[in-house]
């Protein structure tokens, strides 16, 4: 799968590229039926990478794409999110990502995050780790924090989505190094890191696309992630959001995470 990879993290830096160069002018959006913005720098992105994808010929399921089922009785599928955290290229904070993770019998098995504005790569293998790659020479195998306890921890929520039952987790369990941020494929990708310990959102409005690609990267650096009780993701179903929110960590702390929920 080294090929199938190189391929991808290609494609998204072609769409990097594009996304860029409207990001730096002025540009359409509109309100889909969700409220949720999409942008001319989403559908860029998404086209790109479909064309690119197009020669493999799984099924996709893509946050701008209609979704016609067709993929659920397939065994793999590409998930996409051509723009992660397009109210944060909306506002101009940089924190956007391009993500697409390849599953295979419900479970990632490929993933890649890359964050254009940072020329910054993350990118996972099942079974054969986690990996950053930063501009065109800097890489690096990813391990995540030896943080152990929960109060100790640093953690990481949403910029523009904070809902009240994660500020009052935060604050039950006087969890004080905070640091709001918008890309969930960034979120996990510092923990990968080991920048950062511990994730979480009460919320259903994240879907499959927003955790597929950073998941396999963050197990692959020795993380964890589930819902809010503890359950694995399980990829290429109907329902397609997280009803049941996120949690996602250095592993060491996930239990702790659960239990004071």
């Amino acid at each position: 799968m080294k090929e199938v990879i190189k391929e991808v993290k290609s494609l998204l830096r072609k769409a990097g590229d594009e996304i860029l160069k409207i990001y730096g002018r002025e540009y359409q959006f509109k309100e889909k039926s969700d409220k949720s913005p999409v942008t001319e720098a989403d559908l860029v992105s998404e086209r790109i990478i479909l064309e690119g994808l197009k020669k493999y010929n799984y099924n996709i399921l893509s946050e701008e794409t209609k979704d016609d089922l067709s993929r659920l009785d397939k065994e793999r599928i590409w998930i996409i999110d051509p723009l992660d955290g397009t109210q944060d290229f909306l506002q101009k904070t940089e924190e956007f990502s391009i993500m697409v993770g390849l599953i295979k019998n419900n479970k990632p098995v490929l993933g890649v995050v890359y964050l254009p504005v940072e020329n910054k790569m993350y990118f996972a293998e099942i079974g054969k780790g986690a990996f950053l790659e930063q501009g065109n020479s800097f890489l690096r195998r990813l391990k995540v924090s030896e943080i152990t306890n929960l109060n100790d921890s640093r953690f990481t929520v949403s910029r523009f989505h904070l809902d009240q039952l994660t500020k009052d987790f935060l604050k039950e369990n006087n969890i004080r190094k905070v640091k709001y941020l918008g890309s969930t494929g960034i979120k996990l990708g510092l923990i990968a890191e080991g920048k950062i310990d511990g994730y979480i959102t009460f919320t259903d409005k994240t879907c499959q696309w927003d955790i597929c690609a950073p998941e396999i990267i963050l197990k692959e650096a020795g993380g964890e992630i589930t819902d809010l009780n503890g359950k694995r993701f399980i990829y290429n179903q109907r329902e397609i959001r997280n009803l049941n929110g996120i949690v996602a960590s250095n592993k060491k702390i996930h239990q702790q995470i659960i239990q004071k929920i």
